[in-house]
């Protein structure tokens, strides 16, 4: 009987500590389970670029394909953006404009944006500490380190920071994307579980 107990305990305590491993980062720097990034989703977004705020919408489609309206500064509202493996497209105003991939440089504001995000999307674990803003996650990607805050609660994104470049940003409105997928025009690589 006292064995039976014994083992019954084990399991409790072991199953514990993998839920714990999956949902909380109670020490500094400790490796657990990523929040699923990588899904297709949209969200409003703040970027701080050294003196550069924008801020508008985005949506991410699946590894490397994203798009983005801007609605401020006044110089870039109405600026619409694909970013893809075939290059970026961006409109404004009328004006046209294509880039080809080897053409974009490394330390753009958006491509480093959308490339610490991927990572994260990516990563089967990151660094995690928590602090009174929420669970932050950290990594790195060929632009340098990063860091997305998650509420949590939700457990969806609320901020990214990526020191190297300068750039702070909040999310705001963070929401999977169901039905159809849109035609973006720019290709890239979709999760296999999204495509159909």
């Amino acid at each position: 009987m006292f064995g039976r107990n014994q083992k019954r305990g084990k399991f409790i305590i072991l199953f514990v500590l993998s839920v714990m491993t999956f949902t909380a980062c109670n020490g500094k720097g400790i490796l657990v389970k990523t929040p699923d990034l990588n899904i297709p989703f949209e969200t409003d977004f703040k970027l701080q670029a050294g003196e550069l705020e924008v801020s508008g919408s985005m949506k991410r489609y699946g590894t490397g394909i994203w798009e983005l309206e801007a609605d401020a500064p006044e110089t870039l509202a109405g600026l619409s953006l694909s970013y893809g493996d075939e290059g970026v497209r961006a409109s404004l105003d009328g004006l046209r404009l294509e880039i080809a991939p080897e053409n974009i440089r490394d330390g753009a504001v958006f491509a480093q944006v959308f490339k610490a995000m991927d990572s994260a999307a990516a990563a089967e674990e990151l660094s995690c500490a928590e602090t009174e803003d929420g669970r932050v996650f950290s990594g790195e990607f060929s632009g340098g380190s990063y860091s997305i805050t998650f509420d949590p609660e939700s457990l969806l994104p609320v901020r990214i920071e990526i020191p190297s470049a300068e750039i702070s940003g909040e999310f705001e409105g963070f929401s999977p994307m169901t039905g159809e997928e849109e035609e973006t025009g720019i290709s890239g690589t979709v999760p296999e579980a999204e495509t159909k």
